[in-house]
C-alpha cells in the first residue's frame, strides 16, 4: 500500500513538472534546453528527458536546424477540441457577429481563468488603434473594461483581493493606479451594469465592458467593444454599454445563468 501512494505522489510530481516545462514557453516561442531548465528550475539532463518525452507524442517539436525547442501541433489540436467543446464559443461567435455588424468596433470575449483575465475570442478591426491583441493574451484587471467589469460583478471582497494582488501599472496619464479609486469605480459599475476604459490602455482608445455570468451565477466571463474616442462619443458609449447588458444577460441565460437582480437589462 505505501509503495502503491509512493507511485501516485511521482505520478503527480511527474505531470507538473510536465505542465511546467510546457509553461516554459509561454516566455518565448522557441527555447532551448538551458532556457527550459532554468525556467523550470530541473536540470538540464531531467529537462531534456521531459522534453522529449512530449515531442515523442507531437506536444513539443525540436528545430533540425537550430536545436530550439517549440510547442508541437498535438498540443494545438487538443486545445482546439478543448475550444470547439465550450459552449460560449457557439454561443458568443453570432453574437459577437451581430455587434460588429451593429456598430463596426472591434469586439472581444475573455474568460476568468486561474485569477487571469484571458482573451479568447477576438474579432478586430484592420484601422484598430493598436496592434489587435491574441488569443491567450492577459488584460490588466484595473485598466480594461473586461477586467473592471468582471471585477464589479465579483463580490466586493474578492475584487479587492485580486486588486492588491497584482500590479497596477500606469499606461496612460488616464489609468487608475490608487486601489481605494478603482474600489469606488467599481460601486459605480455595478450601479451602471457596465465598465468603461476611457483611454486607459491606449491614449485615444475607448472600451466598454460587461461580465457573463456561469451556470451557478459565477463570473465566467467578459465582453466588449473597443473603438477610437472620435467614433466612441459618450452618448454612443451609453448606446453601447445598454445592448452589452442586454446580450450580457442573454448569454449567462444561455450558458444556464442566471441574470443579476442587481443589474438593469437594456431598458428594464
Amino acid at each position: 500500500m505505501a509503495r502503491r501512494a509512493e507511485l501516485a505522489n511521482y505520478a503527480l510530481d511527474s505531470v507538473d513538472r510536465m505542465a511546467s516545462v510546457l509553461h516554459a514557453f509561454e516566455a518565448a516561442a522557441e527555447q532551448s534546453l538551458e532556457q527550459v531548465a532554468r525556467a523550470t528550475g530541473l536540470n538540464e539532463s531531467t529537462a531534456l528527458r521531459y522534453l522529449l518525452s512530449l515531442c515523442k507524442h507531437g506536444f513539443v517539436e525540436r528545430s533540425d536546424d537550430t536545436g530550439l525547442f517549440r510547442l508541437g501541433l498535438g498540443l494545438f489540436r487538443l486545445g482546439t477540441l478543448a475550444m470547439d467543446s465550450r459552449d460560449v464559443f457557439t454561443l458568443a461567435d453570432p453574437v459577437m457577429d451581430r455587434l460588429q455588424a451593429r456598430f463596426g468596433e472591434s469586439v472581444n470575449l475573455a474568460a476568468l481563468q486561474q485569477g487571469q483575465v484571458v482573451l479568447i475570442r477576438i474579432l478586430g478591426r484592420p484601422d484598430s488603434l493598436r496592434k489587435e491583441g491574441k488569443v491567450g493574451e492577459i488584460d490588466p484587471w484595473h485598466a480594461t473594461s473586461l477586467g473592471k467589469a468582471m471585477l464589479a460583478a465579483l463580490p466586493l471582497a474578492e475584487a479587492t483581493r485580486i486588486l492588491t494582488g497584482v500590479p497596477l501599472p500606469r499606461h496612460t496619464p488616464n489609468t487608475r493606479t490608487d486601489l481605494d479609486a478603482l474600489v469606488r469605480e467599481l460601486g459605480s459599475i455595478r450601479l451602471l451594469g457596465y465598465s468603461v476604459d476611457d483611454e486607459e490602455v491606449v491614449e485615444g482608445l475607448r472600451c466598454v465592458g460587461v461580465a457573463i455570468r456561469g451556470p451557478k451565477g459565477q463570473v465566467q466571463y467578459g465582453l466588449s467593444l473597443s473603438g477610437p474616442k472620435s467614433r466612441m462619443t459618450y452618448a454612443r458609449i451609453q448606446e453601447i454599454g445598454a445592448v452589452l447588458i442586454a446580450t450580457a444577460a442573454d448569454l449567462s441565460r444561455d450558458l444556464g445563468g442566471q441574470r443579476d437582480p442587481t443589474r438593469r437589462h437594456g431598458n428594464e
